[in-house]
């Protein structure tokens, strides 16, 4: 798929955000001038100033499935109306989906969308038939990313992507050479066979360092420290900056949880998960991410960017010792057993997004194994996929999957999911009141269970969301989510 203009990016990016929003009002904090967030219907009222940038967006509203959206004409029409009779406070209310509205979705999208290769670090496995060894390679050569290495102008005051953090950018090269590592060592048959090996220091000093665990036991006893991090945060598809200033683009969904006192259902937005590696010692310092990106790739990341402010960020669990190499031989694990189902099923779209899980599904098997339940929201990988894959087949099964059911979401792994500690903490006021009477509703055990069906399910808009969103304006970035 050839890549988009700017300015389809922009469109593209703007609906996203736009169409993903809920049917509650998105109010931005009271304290709007000093936060460094915007919300979109502000972004689009004063963009629709423009005659300029309206009319593009009209020009490409439909037109162009794979600038603007694959839109139903109901859905176009009433875009149209939308941002043509500047109504930008509606597309601060447009329906959120349901996980199994998602799953539809995802599928009508794949139906349409031209089948695309895999982005990202794939790993790659030793040549078969003989064994690989290699040296660490760190510290490793390489210059830091700039600090507009990973933002694009898109006109009418308009960036897409992400900002560098100055930290994390010193120690990137050997983030990447670390990642790169732990995904090929990954790969390797656990039955034996011939290997790919990493020796420190031009020897392994007796120790066959062909696993991501006992490479990293090996950099424990050379004097490193390694602690690994269950972190949560919101999900942000859209990563758009207008004249400096953030702009909120979550993605809502619909958990069919009854908020009291209202006739609406409760919609949050979507988590993102992952689990950071942070290695400290006398020769490797690198940050690391292991999840299911939108890239079709669970794998080990290096980490070098820096989170718009609303996503916010907590972690969950740290692990140390033991429990570190246990998660690290873990994601090892699903790594490999990732990669089999995509080769037995080369035919699933967006490289198995959504079939095999979003980002939440394999940290939550983290969190499964390691804490014996799991507190991750939404989970949305079909097992069948998983049943030759042994342990991770196992966990697959035993997860507490959203897409199975039309029933409403537990309220504890929604609560568990947030990124913050403190309700208080959340940058949308709506979003904390609505929270709040669902979390005192269901600790005194007076939740309503929701009579509210599937939602208005979208279809056609979902199908444009996640196929010019999660696809094309993301391809190049697989950051959150």
């Amino acid at each position: 798929m050839a890549p988009m203009t700017g300015l389809g990016r922009a469109v593209s990016a703007l609906l996203l955000s736009g169409t993903l929003l809920c049917c509650a009002p998105l109010q931005a904090d009271p304290r709007a001038d000093e936060a460094p967030w915007l919300p979109v219907s502000q972004v689009m009222a004063e963009l629709a100033r423009n005659p300029d940038f309206v009319e593009a967006l009209y020009r490409r509203l439909g037109r162009d499935p794979k600038a603007g959206g694959i839109l139903g004409p109901d859905e176009i029409k009433r875009l149209r109306e939308m941002i043509l009779g500047k109504d930008f406070e509606g597309l601060d209310r447009f329906p959120g989906l349901t996980v199994q509205g998602m799953g539809r979705s995802v599928r009508l999208a794949g139906a349409v969308m031209d089948r695309s290769g895999d982005d990202g670090l794939a790993p790659e496995a030793a040549t078969a038939g003989e064994a690989v060894e290699e040296e660490l390679g760190i510290p490793a050569a390489g210059t830091p990313p700039a600090p507009d290495a990973y933002l694009r102008p898109l006109g009418f005051g308009l960036e897409v992507g992400d900002r560098v953090d100055p930290a994390l950018a010193e120690r990137y090269a050997d983030g990447l050479r670390l990642a790169e590592l732990l995904n090929r060592l990954s790969l390797n048959p656990p039955d034996g066979g011939e290997r790919h090996r990493v020796a420190l220091d031009g020897q392994t000093d007796g120790q066959t360092l062909d696993t991501p665990r006992a490479l990293m036991e090996a950099l424990v006893r050379s004097g490193h420290d390694v602690e690994v991090r269950d972190s949560r945060y919101f999900a942000n598809f859209g990563d758009l900056i207008y004249q400096g200033r953030d702009v909120l683009t979550p993605f809502w969904i619909d958990t069919q949880l009854p908020v009291p006192g209202t006739d609406r259902n409760l919609l949050v937005p979507v988590s993102h998960s992952q689990h950071e590696l942070v290695v400290r010692g006398p020769v490797v310092n690198a940050d690391l991410s292991f999840y299911f990106g939108i890239d079709g790739q669970a794998v080990f990341r290096p980490s070098v960017t820096r989170d718009q402010a609303w996503v916010m960020g907590r972690v969950a669990h740290r692990y140390r010792g033991e429990e570190a190499m246990e998660v690290i031989r873990l994601a090892g694990a699903i790594l490999r057993a990732y990669d089999a189902v995509k080769r037995r099923h080369p035919e699933l779209p967006f490289g198995g997004y959504f079939a095999l899980g979003v980002c939440n599904d394999v940290n939550a098997m983290i969190e499964l194994r390691m804490r014996g339940e799991t507190t991750l929201f939404p989970l949305t990988l079909d097992p069948q996929f998983f049943t030759d894959e042994g342990e991770v087949g196992r966990l697959a099964e035993a997860l507490p999957l959203d897409s199975r059911w039309r029933a409403a979401a537990d309220p504890r792994r929604i609560l568990g999911s947030l990124p913050v500690e403190d309700l208080a903490a959340l940058p949308l006021p709506s979003l904390r009141e609505d929270l709040e009477k669902v979390r005192a509703a269901w600790e005194s055990g007076r939740l309503p269970r929701s009579d509210i069906g599937d939602l208005a399910l979208l279809g056609a808009v979902a199908a444009g969301i996640l196929a010019a969103g999660l696809w094309s304006a993301r391809r190049w970035s697989v950051r959150r989510r």
